[in-house]
């Protein structure tokens, strides 16, 4: 008995392991963040201010709830690491200034076995200077990379 035992213990982890990798940890916090947008655009055509300020709880705590599955997401994987940013602001900005960001990130979830976009548009907060496969400023055509300025 002990074996069967062992080995349906070992089965088990191996099972949750494949189930943590970072691309369904994100699928699954981009499933509370899609819920949360569909609550957030309800609560904006809502003429009742009741249930609007209801729906906005309820989509504030949406994204609260995926920012740990976010978290693990990157840890997992760093091209998630837009994605838990963009949830780290929750709270400190509108949710509408989040709304495209977390669109265009779970969108690129929502795809498979594909690198998450590096999109991080929180107003106020400085974004990269360039994004992965584009060229940076020394690689550009017509400009000298730093090997070859004078004095260099």
């Amino acid at each position: 008995m002990a074996p069967a035992v062992a080995a349906l213990v070992s089965l088990s982890i191996l099972l949750a392991a494949c189930g943590n990798d970072g691309l369904t940890l994100a699928r699954q916090a981009c499933s509370y963040v899609t819920t949360s947008l569909r609550q957030y655009d309800e609560a904006q055509h809502t003429q009742d201010p009741q249930r609007a300020a209801a729906l906005r709880t309820k989509s504030i705590v949406g994204l609260e709830t995926a920012l740990p599955l976010a978290a693990k997401a990157n840890s997992a994987d760093g091209q998630w690491n837009p994605l838990m940013t963009t949830l780290q602001e929750v709270g400190r900005n509108s949710e509408s200034n989040l709304v495209t960001a977390l669109k265009a990130q779970c969108a690129q979830a929502a795809k498979s076995n594909e690198q998450a976009p590096a999109i991080n548009n929180v107003p106020g907060r400085p974004s990269p200077s360039t994004l992965p496969g584009q060229p940076t400023p020394s690689t550009l055509p017509g400009r000298p990379s730093p090997s070859t300025l004078p004095g260099q």
